[in-house]
């Protein structure tokens, strides 16, 4: 309430009373299709393209590897940074109605992803860069990929049940 009695209005207040969703209700929608975008990606990264690292010979690799970097920039990294980042700072940028538990898991999920690509996916990448096809190297990007393809894919379920509970939700009152 604020000083002359009168009901404080919030953010929730607002979305309950079914005016237009809140700058943060589109963000929360929009993360989470990113999220899902970003997550088939990483998984068709994890089934595709590391595996196919394999099968370039050492003197094709270094052109192979390269045009593979280029031909990401669009599809992975543009969304998938930003998605990460997002992520990361969700816990800030939350609904109201978002639990603080659910969004630091989405938080940490994000944070985690983007410490997994900055510190062990891109140092790897590198080191191909330097060595070629090296099956140690390939293996390890494979284990870097399949944790952030599985923090991705938490954090998508995450996200998608915080928009379908919040849509439930919305119809309740609707209905009342």
């Amino acid at each position: 309430m604020l000083d002359g009695g009168t009901p404080e209005i919030t953010e929730a207040t607002r979305a309950r009373a079914g005016t237009r969703p809140t700058w943060r209700e589109v963000a929360l929608v929009t993360l989470t299709v990113l999220t899902a975008y970003t997550t088939a990606i990483s998984w068709q990264v994890q089934a595709v393209s590391y595996p196919l690292f394999r099968a370039v010979g050492s003197n094709d690799f270094a052109a192979y590897h390269q045009q593979y970097n280029e031909d990401i920039l669009w599809p992975v990294l543009i969304p998938g940074f930003p998605t990460v980042i997002a992520c990361g700072l969700f816990f800030w940028i939350r609904p109201d109605r978002v639990a603080r538990l659910a969004a630091a898991a989405v938080t940490a999920s994000g944070i985690i992803t983007l410490l997994l690509t900055l510190f062990w996916a891109i140092p790897l990448h590198d080191r191909l860069d330097l060595i070629g096809p090296d099956a140690a190297t390939i293996d390890s990007l494979l284990q870097a990929n399949l944790l952030r393809s599985v923090m991705l894919t938490a954090c998508t379920v995450l996200l998608g049940w915080i928009v379908l509970r919040g849509s439930r939700q919305d119809r309740r009152e609707l209905a009342i």
